[in-house]
């Protein structure tokens, strides 16, 4: 498992503004991915980071998070 942590950090300070966020890696349950996902976007929503893009993709394995932000 990957540290969530790392993921917020890296949401906030990179460079980066697109991201495709495998959510199996982040937590047990995929099923569970809304309260993953509205978790970040609080937390984002705190940093002052602008979300233009949020599109979770469901498969039977794990969810794929699209994800386009602004600084």
């Amino acid at each position: 498992m990957k540290s969530e942590d790392d993921l917020i950090y890296d949401l906030i300070f990179s460079e980066k503004e697109s991201f495709k966020i495998d959510i199996s890696e982040y937590i047990l349950d995929i099923y569970q991915y809304d309260d993953f996902i509205n978790k970040i976007k609080k937390i984002l929503k705190k940093s002052k980071v602008k979300i233009i893009i949020s599109d979770p993709l469901m498969s039977s394995k794990t969810v794929i998070w699209n994800l386009k932000v602004k600084k």
